[in-house]
């Protein structure tokens, strides 16, 4: 169950699902170790896979989301910005004279 923001350094929360922004990650299920895993064949079933929910708060997905890392598994990354008006104007002004 979800109870706080994703973002370590905020912690907020979870109240409700309309605030902020739900990230539902799908992941394999991993048999204990040491278990034998049979190999994927057309007649076997396909192996269980199980969801795993993480949450910004509406102010860290404004900033933020989360992205999986292979390596290090889910990971807080920046947003890029949208150009302003005025960087969008200069852009415009130097194609003109160009």
């Amino acid at each position: 169950m979800l109870s706080h923001c994703a973002n370590q350094q905020c912690l907020k929360p979870f109240l409700r699902l309309r605030q902020g922004k739900l990230f539902l990650v799908e992941a394999e299920c991993v048999g204990k170790p040491g278990e034998p895993t049979a190999p994927a064949s057309p007649q076997t079933r396909p192996q269980p896979r199980r969801v795993e929910r993480y949450w910004l708060c509406d102010e860290c997905a404004a900033a933020w989301t989360l992205v999986h890392e292979w390596r290090q598994g889910i990971v807080l990354v920046p947003l890029r910005r949208a150009p302003t008006r005025a960087g969008v104007a200069m852009a415009e002004e130097c194609r003109e004279s160009a």
